[in-house]
């Protein structure tokens, strides 16, 4: 206790003041000790909260100041202006009774003892309450402790995949001692789901690499699990034995919805088509329409860096922690089945296809994907970009993909990579000026164009300009009027900046850039104020797909004619979408993925000019929202995006020989010269990031030359 007199007299014969300044070090410590007699003795409690069957009194305000989410709870509760004297909360079962009492004492005491048979307990319960300095204190130790023994049981707490950090920590472990958990009695305690996957010869067992063949089967369950009205648990999923087929787009399938007559329908399939009519797990709408066994072998392959990069990109939810060869054609591993840690056990089976069949199935296949010859074909997975991002700028040049900038979840970006089809590897190229996202851009006489957008706080009216040659970027004339989430596109050598945001709602206005002049025009405006639409030229017009126009998304559809300076309304999507990306491929117009505001979609629709109208078209492999679109060569890409969940670093594109959307291509020996060699000219190691820390190629561990460059 600390007390002062001061005295202060402002003229000789005055009255003097005194002030007493008093600063009691105790009186905090006395209130909590107060306050915690009065929750003993049940003393002006005004809640009680129940986890199991465990029941605490205590004081509203000591316990909201204590715990964030407590404070949340009570905040948004409608019952806080009840006459009842105490109002109850039900917490979590997951909740230790004794945890719960401690963290309470703790909150009332500021003081906490675990011992190291409570500490997971209390570990469940701060994570729960977000008590984040207990649960940080609670991570510590139980990192420091993980044994062969504990690191399974670790993983498995309730709610740990909230702690990102702290599940790839024990997940790094289990991976780095995979042997001996393996053989520890507790994995025997886990869920277990038993696969099967057939195979058409010996030599495309022996390829195969556990790896990649799990992270097939856990995107088989992914989609089993959730794209289902009804999905089954993993408790179901473990009474029997599932067998799988590799199918024409590279996904696992069900070989009960394999097709009869097909090339692979075999007495082994025929029988368990008959094993699976008396389940009532129904694995239908986990497959896409049309999919079929290939006439030929096949084999997907990876690398280390691509392994790495698959893992890295998972969610917690559903991740492949590890993977061990148990038997000659038998992998063993651990995954989380949207967050339960489950013991998965796949096994390759011998399927070989009767001539007959082959022969009856192979008219259903392209005629440049047969073959005698029973050399397995081998498949290498896209490789991803080093950061998941939406809202890039994306378009073809020279033959690559250039992906420009985007958004993170952090921030907008400055950064340009592009993917080389030839060699499958991703490369930096120099960055731009500004950081920007939820633009577009647009190539014109081989230069890159990147119009307005978002740097992350407000719209952009800049626009610069790459020239392949120089490899730098410049500025070149603004936009009358900032914005972003425009479409952009060219036509006749100029470029469209249609519609957007301003801050206040999707806009009408639209304008066109001469790149000769360097000058912008106002066009017709739009009918419809939009943003987030898909925008590109066909058929000689600008087409502006979807979008939202303040609230809502919109399935209207608009047409521009340069000819008259006109626009006119046009056949509506099947489905209203905002964010997506939209392309010419193979004479037809695109629709895809986007969201509903709602959802992220991964469905397609095609136009069909001849009938006017949009019609179904294949379904991508991931929902992907803000994502954008180009053809390179013969294949549609589709870049980034939102899943709904996360900012996704993964490309997929449209194989227009199968009609599906597939994340691996063929492997092919070597890797062939860039179409043209200028390009190098400015791919910059540097921009961002070493080259070391860029995803290499999935089938290639050739290096691809690169040369320095100055980065404006």
């Amino acid at each position: 206790m600390v007390s002062s007199i001061s005295t202060n007299g402002e003229a000789e014969g005055l009255t003097k003041s005194s002030t007493l300044e008093f600063h009691d070090e105790q009186h905090s410590q006395l209130i909590l000790s107060s306050l915690n007699m009065m929750r003993k003795n049940k003393h002006f409690c005004d809640v009680i909260l129940h986890a199991g069957k465990a029941e605490v009194h205590g004081h509203r305000a000591v316990l909201a100041a204590a715990s964030p989410y407590l404070f949340e709870l009570f905040s948004n509760d409608t019952q806080q202006g009840s006459n009842e004297p105490q109002v109850t909360y039900k917490l979590s079962d997951h909740i230790n009774k004794r945890a719960l009492q401690k963290l309470i004492d703790y909150a009332y005491t500021s003081r906490l003892e675990i011992t190291p048979a409570e500490m997971k307990s209390i570990y469940v319960a701060a994570a729960y309450l977000k008590m984040d300095r207990i649960a940080g204190q609670c991570t510590a130790q139980l990192l420091e402790s993980l044994t062969p023994e504990t690191c399974l049981e670790i993983r498995g707490l309730p709610g740990i995949v909230s702690n990102e950090n702290f599940v790839k920590q024990v997940d790094a472990y289990i991976r780095q001692n995979f042997e001996n958990v393996c053989n520890n009695p507790v994995l025997s305690f886990l869920p277990y789901v038993k696969i099967e996957v057939l195979y058409q010869t010996t030599q495309e067992m022996s390829l195969v690499n556990g790896q990649s063949l799990c992270c097939l089967v856990l995107d088989w369950i992914k989609r089993l699990m959730t794209d289902q009205d009804h999905p089954p648990s993993v408790q179901q999923l473990s009474e029997k034995t599932h067998l799988l087929y590799l199918a024409l787009d590279n996904s696992l399938q069900d070989c009960s919805d394999l097709p009869s007559g097909d090339i692979s329908d075999t007495d082994i399939v025929q029988d368990y088509k008959k094993m699976s009519l008396k389940t009532q797990v129904s694995q239908n709408k986990s497959r896409r329409k049309g999919v079929l066994q290939p006439a030929k072998p096949r084999v997907l392959i990876y690398n280390s860096s691509i392994e790495d990069s698959v893992e890295e990109q998972l969610e917690p939810d559903w991740n492949l922690i590890g993977v061990s060869k148990v038997g000659e054609h038998t992998f063993l591993s651990i995954v989380t089945l949207d967050g339960l840690l489950t013991k998965l056990s796949v096994m390759l089976r011998l399927n070989t296809p009767s001539s007959p069949a082959a022969q009856e199935t192979n008219h259903r296949i392209p005629e440049d994907q047969r073959s005698s010859s029973s050399e397995p074909d081998l498949y290498c997975a896209l490789p991803t970009m080093k950061a998941g991002k939406c809202s890039v700028g994306c378009a073809e040049l020279n033959g690559y993909l250039l992906v420009c900038g985007g958004y993170d979840r952090v921030e907008c970006l400055k950064t340009v990579d592009k993917y080389v089809p030839e060699s499958n590897t991703w490369e930096v190229v120099a960055a731009m000026k500004e950081a920007r996202g939820r633009f577009g851009i647009a190539v014109v006489k081989g230069k890159v164009y990147a119009i307005g957008g978002s740097n992350g706080s407000t719209e952009l009216e800049t626009v610069e300009v790459l020239d392949p040659v120089s490899g730098k970027w410049k500025t070149v004339a603004n936009l009358p009027l900032a914005r972003s989430n425009s479409g952009v596109c060219s036509l006749d050598d100029k470029i469209y900046c249609i519609g957007g945001w301003n801050g206040q709602a999707g806009i009408k206005q639209c304008d066109v850039y001469d790149p000769d002049t360097n000058v912008w025009s106002s066009i017709e405006p739009l009918k419809i104020g939009r943003y987030q639409a898909g925008v590109c030229s066909y058929d000689n017009k600008v087409y502006a797909v979807g979008g939202c126009d303040s609230w809502n998304c919109l399935n209207s559809i608009e047409i521009y004619d340069p000819q008259t300076n006109t626009w006119s309304m046009g056949p509506s999507l099947i489905t209203a979408r905002r964010g997506c990306g939209l392309a010419v491929f193979h004479g037809r117009l695109y629709a895809v993925g986007g969201s509903t505001g709602q959802h992220s979609l991964t469905s397609t629709e095609v136009y069909d000019p001849a009938e006017q109208v949009w019609v179904p078209g294949p379904s991508m492999c991931m929902p992907r929202a803000n994502v954008a679109v180009t053809v390179v060569g013969d294949r549609l890409y589709a870049v980034g995006g939102f899943s709904g969940k996360n900012f996704l670093n993964s490309i997929e594109y449209l194989d227009i020989h199968t009609n599906e959307w597939t994340t691996f291509i063929p492997k092919t020996d070597g890797i062939k010269t860039p179409p043209n060699p200028e390009y190098n000219n400015y791919s910059d190691s540097s921009a961002n990031g070493s080259e070391k820390d860029m995803p290499q190629s999935t089938c290639s561990s050739r290096q691809l030359s690169k040369a320095n460059s100055e980065v404006e």
